[in-house]
């Protein structure tokens, strides 16, 4: 059996399972580095966040009050904490969305957002994510413009084959929510402050 391994086809061979057990390392390495941790909590703009049902319920009489204004032709605006947005966020994705993200907080920070949540994956495993940018409040729904995701302790020029599933996993969470008005969010250290035109 010796001389195979030292003949030309034998030495392919010997190359080629070289190379898929280091394809197959390679992947096992991320998937646990995947799972094993991750980016951590956002840091809130403006103290900690507390995610209730009351912040949620603020948040929406809010909401309504301003489009209210709006439905009545006037130009209006309202001002959000990272609490109220947080809450709102973890409600509507756990309670209304069959997206598997959960424990949603909100960060916001002078011109864009960090977003952190727990992403349950295959077999029941759990990774944490982080996704930093902004959101287009000018279409019919909301689109997220997403400048960075982090996953897991996966190094960020891995997660490019990932992305793409949070990114979906995000779309798809905003694609149900119809906006009546054009909105500009104007984001500041810990609030966002949403202006709105009829």
């Amino acid at each position: 059996m010796s001389f195979f391994w030292t003949s030309p086809l034998g030495m392919v061979m010997g190359a080629v399972l070289t190379v898929i057990a280091a394809a197959l390392i390679f992947a096992g390495i991320n998937v646990v580095l995947a799972f094993s941790g991750g980016p951590g909590p956002c840091t809130p703009g403006d103290g900690p966040i507390t995610v209730t049902v009351a912040n949620a319920v603020t948040f929406q009489e809010k909401w309504d009050s301003f489009d209210r204004i709006l439905d009545g032709g006037s130009p209006s605006s309202v001002t959000l904490s990272e609490s109220e947005v947080s809450s709102r966020a973890d409600q509507y994705i756990t309670q209304e969305t069959d997206v598997d993200f959960k424990d949603i907080r909100v960060c916001l920070h002078d011109g864009y957002g960090e977003g952190t949540a727990k992403l349950e994956a295959l077999l029941g495993l759990t990774t944490e994510v982080r996704v930093k940018g902004s959101l287009d409040l000018t279409g019919d729904t909301p689109s997220a413009q997403i400048d960075d995701i982090e996953i897991g302790n996966v190094p960020g020029f891995i997660t490019g084959a990932v992305e793409s599933l949070v990114e979906d996993a995000i779309d798809e969470a905003l694609q149900d929510i119809n906006l009546k008005h054009t909105y500009t969010p104007n984001l500041s250290e810990g609030q966002a402050q949403i202006d709105g035109q009829s």
